[in-house]
């Protein structure tokens, strides 16, 4: 049973982004994780890190924040965190087409996050805001 971590520090930069997908790549690599859930993995991360960028940093420089991914099982577990302030996000996250009539400024990367990944978890621990992902990965690609 092969249980490995990864994880990564990127700046508050919205260009440090593409460090995330080259890091989800090369973990899907890793553990031989077929493309469909890579690509899924990989925009859901790239979505919460975004978010926090935005949201919790305010799209302000010289920040950081912290994506750690576990494998364990055929299951990647997804760990964002950062600094900003506490976030619960609303439990019920409408649908995206409820989301575009109202003409929402936002909402739809929680949205997409929850539908990408099997499980979907906030919360705060030690001052630091955690998102929690999970994803079952599939059978190997070899």
């Amino acid at each position: 049973m092969k249980h490995e971590r990864y994880s990564i520090k990127i700046s508050s930069s919205p260009s440090a982004l593409t460090g995330i997908n080259r890091f989800i790549n090369r973990v899907a690599n890793l553990h031989a994780i077929p493309s469909a859930v890579r690509d899924d993995l990989a925009l859901a991360v790239y979505e919460g890190c975004a978010n926090v960028i935005e949201h919790a940093y305010d799209n302000s420089e010289g920040r950081e924040l912290e994506v750690e991914v576990e494998v364990k099982d055929r299951v990647a577990i997804v760990f964002i965190y950062d600094n900003g302030p506490p976030f619960t996000p609303p439990l019920n996250t409408p649908s995206a087409r409820e989301l575009i009539n109202k003409g929402a400024d936002g909402g739809l990367g929680i949205w997409m996050i929850r539908n990408l990944m099997d499980e979907v978890n906030f919360y705060r621990r030690d001052g630091i805001n955690v998102l929690e992902m999970r994803k079952d990965l599939g059978p190997r690609k070899d």
